[in-house]
Formats: C-alpha cells, structure tokens, sequence
C-alpha cells in the first residue's frame, strides 16, 4: 500500500496554527532569546529537544525561541512539502518513520508514523510498517508533531515562527545578529539547521543562457510546467531526483500507469538522463527488520577500530572488508547456505575472473539503452524477491547495514584525509546508488517510461555540455564525441556544503567576515564550516553556535534527513544552551 494525503482526515497547517497559538502569549521583557536557522524536521527536532530539556530540568527563567525558516513550511521543509504531488514518494518503509526521541516517551503524546498514520486514516486498510507513503503525507506527520510540542510549551517559554529567509549572521561579543530583508534580531544562542541551502556549480560556463531553459534546482516540480510538450529535455543525475523530475514531467501532466504500461496525455516531453556513470538507480523492497547477518564486519569489528589512536585508511583497511562481506553475502544466498567457512570455500572454486565482486555491484558495464532497460527490469525482478532470496540485493544491502558504523569511525576516530575524500567524492554515492534506492512501484514506472521511449537512457558517462547560441539549444557530448540536441537542461543533484566554492550565500557571508572557517582533514577541504565532534561551531567562542544536519557533511557522515538519533548533535547545543542562559 501506498498512503496519500487523499487517505486522511484534512489536517492543520503548522504555520496558521502557531499564528492562533501565539494569540495567547507573549515574550517577556527579561527573555533570553534563541534561534534556530532552518525549518526543515532538523529545526523541529531541535525545538522538541529543548522544549523537552525545560520539562525534564525546570527552570524559571523565559525563553522565547525565535524559528527562521525562508517559506511558511516549517516542520516538514521543502523535501516534505505537504503541497506537493503524492507522486513523490519516500523511499524506505514507513516503519522507520518516528519524529519522536525515545529519551522523551513518558513527556508527550508520541506516535510512530505508523500510529499517527491509523489514528487519522479515512479507509478501511489496515496500516502496515512495510506499506510506503507520499512525502506530502509524511510532511503532514512532521507538521502534527511541531504542533504536539507547541501545545507541550512550559509556560514560560514562547516560540515565533519567522518565514523569511536568512541573509545574514553577524557574531559579536556573547550575542548574534540575525538579519533578514525586513527585520533583525539579537540572539543569545543559535543553532543552524539550514538543510540543503547549497547550489551546484554552474557546468556551463555561458552568461546568456535563459533560466527557464537551464533550471538549477530541482524543486519544487512545479517549476517544469513552463518545459513545452515534445522538448528535449536533459536531466543531470540518474537519482532519486531523476526520478521525481521524470514523473513530474509524465505522470505530472495527466499521463497514467495501467498495469506495467504507460499511457501519454501527449504533452510530455523526452528526457535524456545522464551522469558521471549513468548508472541507474536500484530500487528495493521494504526492508523493515533486519534479516541477514553480517559476517565480518561485525559489532566486534567496528569495536576493535574504535579503540584505534591513529586514523583508519577507508580505502585500504575497510573497502577490502566490504568486498568480502559482499561477496559473502551474494554467494550465501546463491548457494542457499548459512554457514560462512562453507561458502568461502564454494567462492575458491569459482575461477576469480567469474566470481562477482563490489564492481560488479557497483559499476555494472552497461553500454547499450538495451542493457539500461535490461538492468532496471532485473533489478525490479531481483527486489521482489528481497535478500533473503536475492543474491544481488543481499549484496546491495550490506551498505545499508554498516553504514551506521562507518559514520560513527568517521566522526571519531576519523578516516585519513586522502582516503576520506574517496569516500565522499566517489564510494558514497556509488553505494547509495545500490543500497538507498526508490521503492518498487517508481521503478517500475521508470522501466515503463524508458520502454515508451519517453526516457531514453543512453550511454554518456561524465558528459560535457555546451551551449549552442544559434540554435539556442544545448549539445551533450561524451567521452568518444558522441553527442545529443536538447532544448532544455535540468541539474538534479543536491548539491553539498563547499565553502571553498562559495555556494551558499549565508555560510559565504559568515566566511568573509571570519567568523567561520572551512574544515580540513589533512589537506583534504570537504567543504563544510569547522566544528567539532558535538557540531560546535570551532570559531565563534562568545554564545553557543552549533550546526545540525546537511551542513555537517565532512565532519559527519551520512546525515538522515528523519533520523531522531543519528548525528544528533541538537542536544548538545540545547544542554549547552540551557547551562549557560
């Protein structure tokens, strides 16, 4: 089952409820003031830590709690717009869904996706934690539980929601300075949950080129409405992105699915995915326990690197490890055993030249639009089974189970610079290409896409592109020379922190002013601002200022956007916080 907006009862929208709520209170003069920059699910986790620190820790003294975000979509952000098509869907289960903190169970009505979901259904389907859901619909459970902790509120605390974009943070002395287009505000601590503020680097170098025919972002979907019926249309990236992008361009428009097959509304156009591989994505079953076990990278593994005083080599110590543990993991289901030693031994009777190693999962060579349409129908067939009985996805799912540990040896006993920038520049995508993908029912729709020769999957690996000024039109070349006309071209990576690239106005401002400066690991500049092991800011030393989520890259690893406990380092600015106000 798939759950849209279309299966509940119409819900509130947080901003107008807080507009009422604020009705009945007001900040007092001797408040000490807090903001929280960004007002995706981070910045509500945020709030919901510290309103539940007061209750845990009373205290008399105001808080009012000043909440910056740049739209009215607070709680749920842009990637969980509740406005936008039930199309978009997550990609992982609604089991693991829980905006709630388990430190905080016995303090406020909490409910599980799952719970909340049963408690305001309009239809007689039972709620499963393997079922999926539209994003909207889970915007609107992020929304419900921002609104819990507002009617959760000690009395002497006071929230304001601020739905104007940051342009500006001055540091001075023990305050901040918090300055938008029409207001600015003295702050005593602050906590920056900015999400994905990041703007890829331009691939064409070209100044006249119209914005409505090279988009630079991907969202909201809306914006493709202006793209003609029959254009060529070029998207750059081959992820769960390209994938919203290309329902928003078909299904988007009054296209269908009917059984495996889609049927034109005739104004779609034709779109033309590429990336640095053009490898498509795999999509997967829901995976909501746990099944197969791992081998050798086990608890006792990862305890023995933790204990290790001198930086791990990811490339040379743990990539081997993975290789194997893949390889473990699809010939033990291939040969139906459970014994390791057994299929250690099976795997030495394979000559090495056929046996399937971590490029084989990978970086599959697929030369052909046939072969991309054979791979994507195979990988649905292999995702049916699941790992229990796919060799492929067993082998897929090995990331997805590490990855945990990888990013807490990330944190703390770190990996060397050179090996860490393999890991972020090139191992991290390639293993979420595999291991995070869309659920079934979207891949399906793509295999059905590509099969009406609506997208066209070719082969342009790490392509170059020109703007053709005559023509007005742009020309994609690959490696050989081999090139493509379109008319309209679409950037669909999220781009990531890169303060040496300048591409986020806010942290630039910060830069230039020298209250931040960029993190480095041996030579290596990941890209984010530099903060230490609890996301405080290593440069400002007057008042707390922490970072939360996207804007950690390279310091943290792997950031999940609904994640209550990973790379949480909220808490930690509101202990902090609280201690020192």
């Amino acid at each position: 089952m798939i759950w849209k907006t279309e299966h509940i009862t119409p819900q509130n929208d947080l901003y107008s409820f807080t507009q009422a709520f604020r009705k009945h209170s007001s900040p007092s003069t001797e408040s000490n003031t807090i903001a929280i920059v960004g007002g995706g699910p981070k910045g509500m986790y945020a709030l919901n830590h510290f309103v539940n620190q007061i209750h845990l820790n009373p205290t008399t003294k105001h808080y009012q709690v000043l909440w910056f975000n740049r739209d009215e979509l607070f709680a749920c952000g842009p990637n969980y717009d509740i406005h936008q098509p039930n199309y978009l869907l997550i990609n992982y289960c609604i089991g693991h869904v829980h905006a709630f903190h388990p430190a905080y169970r016995d303090l406020e009505n909490q409910k599980s996706f799952v719970d909340w979901l049963t408690a305001v259904k309009i239809v007689d389907t039972a709620v499963e934690p393997t079922d999926f859901a539209s994003r909207a619909l889970v915007g609107h459970y992020l929304q419900w539980v921002a609104m819990e902790t507002m009617r959760n509120l000690p009395l002497h605390v006071q929230i304001e929601l601020i739905p104007q974009p940051v342009i500006a943070i001055t540091d001075r002395d023990s305050k901040a300075t918090i300055e938008t287009n029409t207001g600015h505000w003295d702050v005593d601590s602050l906590l920056l949950t900015t999400g994905h503020c990041y703007q890829n680097s331009s691939l064409i170098d070209h100044p006249g080129i119209p914005a409505a025919q090279y988009i630079r972002t991907p969202y909201p979907v809306s914006q493709f409405e202006k793209i003609p019926p029959q254009a060529q249309v070029g998207i750059i990236g081959i992820g769960l992105t390209f994938i919203d992008i290309a329902l928003a361009l078909t299904e988007g428009r009054g296209g269908s699915f009917q059984q495996g097959t889609y049927h034109r509304s005739g104004k779609e156009p034709t779109i033309y995915p590429f990336s640095r591989t053009s490898l498509p994505i795999l999509c997967r079953g829901p995976q909501y326990q746990e099944q197969r076990p791992l081998y050798i990278l086990t608890e006792s593994q990862f305890k023995k690197w933790m204990r290790r005083s001198a930086k791990i080599d990811f490339v040379s110590e743990v990539l081997p490890l993975i290789e194997e543990e893949v390889q473990l993991a699809y010939y033990t289901v291939l040969f139906n055993v459970t014994d390791p030693e057994t299929t250690r031994n099976k795997i030495t009777q394979i000559p090495v030249s056929e046996r399937f190693m971590l490029n084989d999962l990978l970086r599959p060579a697929l030369n052909s639009e046939e072969k991309v349409i054979q791979y994507i129908q195979m990988n649905i067939d292999e995702a049916r089974k699941g790992e229990e009985k796919s060799p492929l996805m067993a082998a897929a799912a090995v990331w997805g189970k590490i990855c945990a540990h990888i990013a807490t040896l990330y944190k703390t006993v770190g990996f060397t610079g050179a090996s860490q920038q393999q890991l972020d520049q090139y191992y991290f995508g390639a293993f979420n290409r595999v291991s995070y993908g869309p659920p079934i029912a979207n891949m399906e729709k793509i295999y059905a896409l590509a099969k009406a020769g609506i997208i066209r999957f070719g082969t342009l690996p790490d392509p170059t592109i020109s703007w053709q000024v005559d023509q007005q039109t742009f020309s994609v070349y690959d490696v050989s020379g081999k090139a493509i006309q379109i008319d309209s071209l679409i950037d669909a990576r999220i781009a990531r922190p890169a303060l040496q690239k300048r591409n986020a106005a806010l942290y630039d401002n910060l830069q230039l002013q020298g209250s931040i400066r960029a993190h480095e690991n041996e030579g290596y500049i990941p890209g984010s601002m530099s903060i230490d092991k609890c996301g405080k800011c290593t440069t400002i030393g007057g008042l707390p200022v922490y970072c939360y989520g996207s804007n950690t890259e390279g310091v943290f690893f792997d950031n999940d956007t609904l994640s209550r406990t990973k790379n949480d380092t909220a808490c930690y600015w509101v202990q902090e916080t609280l201690r020192k106000m």
